[in-house]
């Protein structure tokens, strides 16, 4: 094994560990039902129509989309993602099928699913590029992807690289029980406002979803940035058609919908 390799596996051990530990499950209804009414991800769904097509969810949390599919197709959904904890949690929901598998070497034929979704998610693996040339690889002729990564050009670059490496500083010295009674109550009530003039409604999140959320904002032991640019060119490497982009999640994410070409038709090509 190169020394490469040797980290590579240990920051897929560390993310595997920090999600097992801290299980991402912000998707209460109201926010489910906003990924679903105003984001790519949410159009997509709506346009798989045929009964049986396959989706798939990398990086799947709380399920989020395997319970939209559920509710608003008839298509099969499997949700893949690398914390056993994660999925144990999501099992609650009735998902349907839970894979355990690392999105930079998926358990999945190749150009098998008919819709990938991948939301906030390869920008945490040991290589973003290569985790999409992965996502491709299922994806089959005629189908979509849909993949979120955190935008170079958006405000949480900045939260990310100065305020959140004192958080990451102070957590060294303090460690999460002293966190959680200094700078987390301030995170926690901000949330809420947010939320709360977001959905037009008083926004309930559990303590515990809460917590869970700051870790996965700040403490995650990878975390990288992308432009639209950088991954349309991933797109065009692996012969994706770049379809739509959009700033999502209050401009945090970078949301891009590509699809694969028909054999007939021409690769790597734009389309409106």
């Amino acid at each position: 094994m190169t020394s490469e390799q040797a980290d590579t596996d240990a920051l897929r051990r560390k993310t595997r560990q920090h999600y097992d530990r801290f299980q991402f499950g912000f998707d209460q209804e109201e926010i489910l039902q906003e990924k679903f009414d105003n984001r790519l991800m949410g159009e997509a769904i709506r346009e798989i129509a045929q009964p049986g097509a396959l989706v798939v969810d990398v990086g799947c949390g709380a399920c989020r989309v395997a319970r939209l599919g559920r509710r608003h197709t008839q298509a099969d959904t499997l949700s893949v993602d690398l914390s056993l904890n994660s999925l144990r949690y999501a099992r609650a929901m009735d998902p349907g099928p839970l894979v355990a598998g690392d999105n930079m070497h998926l358990p999945i034929a190749s150009g098998s699913a008919d819709l990938i979704i991948s939301n906030g998610v390869i920008h945490h693996t040991p290589d973003s590029r290569l985790s999409f040339h992965e996502l491709a690889r299922i994806l089959k002729p005629g189908g979509t992807l849909v993949v979120s990564v955190y935008d170079r050009d958006g405000w949480y670059y900045w939260v990310w690289h100065y305020p959140g490496a004192g958080i990451r500083a102070l957590r060294r010295l303090i460690g999460d029980a002293g966190i959680k009674y200094t700078i987390f109550p301030f995170f926690h009530i901000g949330v809420l406002v947010l939320l709360s003039l977001h959905t037009r409604r008083f926004f309930r999140l559990p303590i515990e979803t809460s917590w869970n959320l700051f870790h996965d904002q700040f403490t995650t032991p990878q975390c990288e940035f992308h432009t639209f640019d950088e991954v349309a060119a991933w797109g065009k490497e692996v012969g994706l058609q770049w379809r739509e982009q959009r700033r999502e999640a209050a401009n945090q994410l970078a949301t891009l919908r590509f699809r694969r070409p028909l054999e007939s038709e021409p690769t790597g090509a734009s389309a409106a």
